[in-house]
């Protein structure tokens, strides 16, 4: 965990954060658990930081996305989870569990665009039933 630690800190002063305890915990928290929501962050961090209120979560997950620490998966009909930002994937929600899942982002997605249109980033979502539930 040593050496994780440092990487965390490393990782929020090149974005020109603070290294909090809090937002380091955090970092491993969504390490660990590959994807979150807010209340699983919440649960798993006040086991060591007891005194911490979800505002104080919130507050900094936001301040994690905005430095593109972290990102934000937006599952459809349920609440929002969290992983670190890493290489390029798309993500397989099971419809039973609410698990999320990494999968390997197609090489490329042919979709015609409108004339004019200049499209930024490529974000799949596939949605079904995960083998654990099937």
């Amino acid at each position: 965990m040593e050496k994780r630690y440092v990487e965390y800190t490393n990782m929020l002063k090149e974005k020109e954060l603070k290294s909090t305890p809090q937002r380091v915990a955090m970092l491993g928290i969504l390490e660990q658990k590959g994807h979150a929501d807010i209340e699983d962050i919440y649960s798993e961090i006040k086991k060591e930081f007891v005194s911490i209120s979800l505002a104080t979560v919130y507050k900094n997950i936001n301040t994690l996305l905005e430095a593109g620490i972290i990102q934000e998966i937006k599952v459809p009909h349920k609440k929002s989870k969290f992983e670190l930002k890493k290489h390029k994937h798309s993500h397989f929600v099971c419809e039973k569990c609410g698990n999320v899942y990494d999968v390997e982002q197609p090489k490329s997605i042919d979709i015609e665009l409108p004339e004019g249109f200049k499209p930024k980033e490529t974000s799949l979502m596939l949605s079904g039933i995960c083998p654990k539930c099937h």
